[in-house]
């Protein structure tokens, strides 16, 4: 029976496709039972080479998410362990949570139920009015799975789609019924919101900056379900401060949890949730399983479907 350690206790909904094959070392188990796993379910916690090191039966590690920033991918190559991820885990979860904040910043929801909850009726009645969204521009920048998702939602309800993507082609931008733009700026100037779907590298840290931000529309909202690294967050409070932008939902920040003295937080003109755009039970319970499966591939001798590295799957 293949041992697999994990960081945190696993969905009960996934225990079915372990039983009788392998057995669960964790949480909270003794560094030293590293050693004799042949697997590790990762959700997030650090996998440095040193780390590896503890785990020398070790032959893949299943990240339980799409990001995998907190692996040493490439230690792990070294010592031919396959890394695996669940880039299709999030899709329709992250998707509608950022429609979800879409609507929120649109129709001022998070303000007015502050102000219903404090007793204030009709406080900015004249003044704070929504944004009606059909025949709108939303702006995507990155159309992956997720971002493909939130056009398709958001052409249902009438705006006009365009994207920033190197790697989309106008051919398939045409299938989607997009448009594709060749530069950020360019989006930008045209966008009344612009949902972000980018992956965080080096070169894309604070791709959303002071310049930037001026270069968007005069009343626009930007959404973030991607990465915080993404976004100049000092840079992003003066512009909504200013009331050069509507407003901003976040879902995901620089730091996290939120330092307290995030200027954001004291925002009226942002929603902020807690990096919880994939945690539905449908979602959690796919990306968990995903995962499950692909760690068995590997255990099996198989090449797992989203492998991250490339190296040869190893029988025990």
């Amino acid at each position: 029976m293949y041992r697999i350690w994990v960081d945190e206790p696993p969905l009960d909904s996934i225990r079915p496709m372990l039983q009788g094959v392998a057995e669960l070392i964790g949480p909270g188990a003794p560094i030293e039972d590293l050693a004799s796993c042949d697997a590790a379910l990762d959700p997030g916690a650090p996998w440095t080479s040193a780390r590896m090191d503890q785990a020398p039966r070790l032959r893949v590690i299943s990240r339980i998410g799409v990001g995998y920033d907190n692996i040493d991918v490439q230690g792990a190559t070294q010592r031919g362990i396959a890394v695996c991820y669940t880039p299709h885990g999030p899709t329709l979860s992250t998707a509608e949570h950022a429609v979800a904040l879409i609507f929120a910043v649109a129709k001022t929801v998070a303000y007015a139920d502050r102000e219903v909850r404090a007793g204030r009726w009709h406080t900015h009645f004249f003044t704070l009015k929504g944004m009606e969204l059909r025949d709108r521009v939303l702006g995507l920048i990155g159309l992956g799975r997720i971002g493909g998702h939130v056009a398709m939602i958001m052409q249902a309800i009438g705006m006009r789609v365009i994207a920033c993507d190197p790697m989309l082609s106008i051919e398939k931008a045409a299938q989607l019924g997009l448009q594709k733009v060749d530069s950020l700026d360019e989006l930008l100037k045209q966008a009344d919101v612009v949902s972000l779907h980018a992956p965080a590298t080096s070169e894309t840290r604070h791709l959303i900056n002071a310049s930037r931000l001026q270069t968007m529309k005069q009343g626009a909202i930007l959404i973030n379900t991607a990465r915080g690294s993404l976004v100049d967050e000092q840079a992003l409070a003066h512009a909504l401060r200013s009331g050069h932008l509507a407003g901003a939902g976040l879902d995901v920040f620089e730091r996290e949890p939120i330092a307290s003295d995030n200027p954001l937080l004291h925002l009226e003109n942002v929603v902020l949730t807690d990096h919880i755009a994939s945690h539905t039970w449908a979602g959690h319970h796919r990306l968990y399983a995903m995962a499950v499966h692909h760690a068995l591939q590997a255990l099996r001798g198989e090449k797992p479907d989203s492998m991250l590295n490339e190296v040869s799957v190893r029988l025990a």
